[in-house]
């Protein structure tokens, strides 16, 4: 079994997808930083594009990996402007008024059979949250924008 450029793309999306699900887990259990309902809509897609392109890694028709390379650019444009609303929500929400992110939490349903990964525990109205200095929606905006660029190549890359 040959890995192709694209199939190593797929591993390494996958690999950051979940390592920055871990680092949030671990800021969110460990140092109480508690994730606002656009905080986790943001892990929720990159949990799915982790799983997407995990098993892309395993598929070798070359049409089908481009597809699910568009299928992760898609999404991760979707946490961009996930990441965008978040900021977005923190600056002009003053209210405790229920935002799309959830409605979007509560409808999956993944809040009450994974409370751990994905239960809502402040409002964007509170206090933004750093890490390293810098708001915790920047890492998660830069890192959508580099699985974009990451999934975008494997789509339009030929690998013969």
């Amino acid at each position: 079994m040959q890995t192709t450029y694209r199939n190593r793309l797929f591993i390494l999306v996958s690999i950051l997808c979940f390592t920055s699900i871990s680092a949030a887990l671990i800021s969110q259990h460990v140092f109480d930083m508690k994730p606002c309902s656009w905080c986790i809509v943001q892990r929720l897609i990159f949990f799915i594009i982790g799983i997407v392109s995990f098993v892309g890694y395993y598929i070798r028709s070359d049409i089908l990996s481009r597809i699910i390379a568009i299928v992760i650019s898609i999404l991760s444009i979707f946490g961009i402007f996930a990441a965008y609303m978040q900021k977005v929500s923190y600056s002009e929400s003053l209210s405790c008024m229920t935002t799309p992110a959830d409605t979007i939490i509560s409808s999956t349903g993944f809040d009450s059979s994974i409370p751990w990964l994905f239960n809502v525990y402040s409002s964007c109205a509170d206090d933004p949250v750093f890490l390293f200095g810098v708001e915790y929606f920047v890492w998660s905006l830069s890192l959508f924008i580099i699985l974009a660029v990451i999934a975008i190549s494997a789509a339009i890359r030929n690998t013969n």
